[in-house]
């Protein structure tokens, strides 16, 4: 995690200190900027964690839509993930992110990754151990499992169940960076997507059916959380890690990627597992998270299957935004079923 400031006084030793601070952040990210290439980013990574990094087994992951990922082997054997951002929006969010990961590791009974290198362009840490659970493809925007859902719950969906009770239950106050973000307004989540339906209509060639649904939907606020927790925010199985024991089936190992994470609506960290398995591993993960000590609230199963409706409006913004059309081409398509 980045520190805090500290405070200081005009043209004291902090103000000099800051200074210095800021040139070299500043010398770093003219450094990092010239290690384009996987070697280079390899010995610019090994010279600040003080690791050495063999550059031969740097392989790339474009999959992220916010983050390049690369993976490098050190020395002693230890595979290490290097992210840099891809838009200063994805650096913004890194400093919130660190506070959620040191807030949860303790609390959450599988692995979340341990940040040993923190900057606004680049985070490192150890590789947690497994393979994802399934994989998007970047074209449809379908996902494959290389597991069955259904087949073991209590060795994945149970504990995938038990580690969302963890995060939805971590108490805010312990990190100000936390608590600030906690005094949102639960209306607040509302306003937003009522805020993108809007700038939807204006720009894209929405359907009739879904402006009804998701305006019903909008409309109706027992289906509105009345207060927030802290979220994950991209709860797939990409992002879930399992482990192949030489006997027994497939484990949960690990849960990645917290870069959306926030303090939010909590039927967000279950849209895409409903989106990736369809109702039965909703369901099934439902009954899981309620026997863990969640809250499943009148409505929450009705809120949530909404929220994966208006995912595909979420998808065609971003398409918009980032300047990949076939996403918003896609999320048409879907909207338009």
């Amino acid at each position: 995690m980045s520190a805090p400031a500290g405070r200081t006084t005009a043209g004291g030793r902090g103000a000099a200190a800051a200074a210095g601070a800021a040139g070299a952040a500043g010398a770093a990210g003219a450094e990092l900027a010239d290690a384009a290439d996987l070697a280079g980013l390899a010995a610019y990574a090994s010279r600040r964690l003080g690791v050495v990094l063999d550059p031969a087994t740097a392989r790339a992951d474009e999959s992220g839509w916010d983050f390049r990922v690369v993976h490098v082997r050190g020395t002693d054997g230890t595979w290490w993930i290097l992210r840099r951002p891809r838009r200063p929006e994805a650096s913004a969010r890194l400093a919130f992110e660190g506070a959620v990961l040191a807030a949860v590791r303790d609390r959450i009974p599988v692995p979340v990754p341990y940040w040993r290198l923190h900057t606004p362009d680049l985070v490192a840490y150890p590789r947690l151990p497994g393979a994802p659970a399934g994989t998007e493809d970047p074209e449809t925007l379908v996902y494959g499992w290389s597991v069955d859902p259904l087949a073991h719950p209590a060795h994945y969906l149970e504990p995938l169940a038990r580690a969302l009770v963890a995060v939805h239950t971590t108490p805010p106050e312990g990190s100000p960076v936390l608590a600030a973000r906690a005094q949102a307004d639960p209306g607040s989540v509302r306003a937003r997507i009522a805020d993108r339906l809007a700038r939807a209509r204006a720009e894209l060639p929405l359907p009739a059916a879904g402006l009804r649904r998701w305006q019903a939907w909008l409309d109706d606020g027992r289906l509105w959380p009345d207060r927030l927790t802290l979220v994950h925010g991209d709860v797939h199985p990409g992002h879930t890690l399992v482990v192949r024991p030489p006997s027994g089936p497939p484990a949960l190992s690990g849960l990645l990627d917290w870069a959306n994470a926030d303090v939010g609506d909590p039927a967000a960290d279950f849209v895409d597992m409903l989106y990736a398995g369809g109702t039965a591993v909703l369901d099934r993960l439902l009954a899981a998270y309620r026997s863990a000590g969640g809250e499943v609230r009148a409505g929450l199963r009705e809120h949530i299957l909404a929220r994966a409706s208006f995912l595909w409006v979420h998808v065609a913004l971003r398409g918009l935004d980032t300047g990949r059309p076939a996403w918003t081409e896609t999320a048409l398509r879907r909207m338009a079923r």
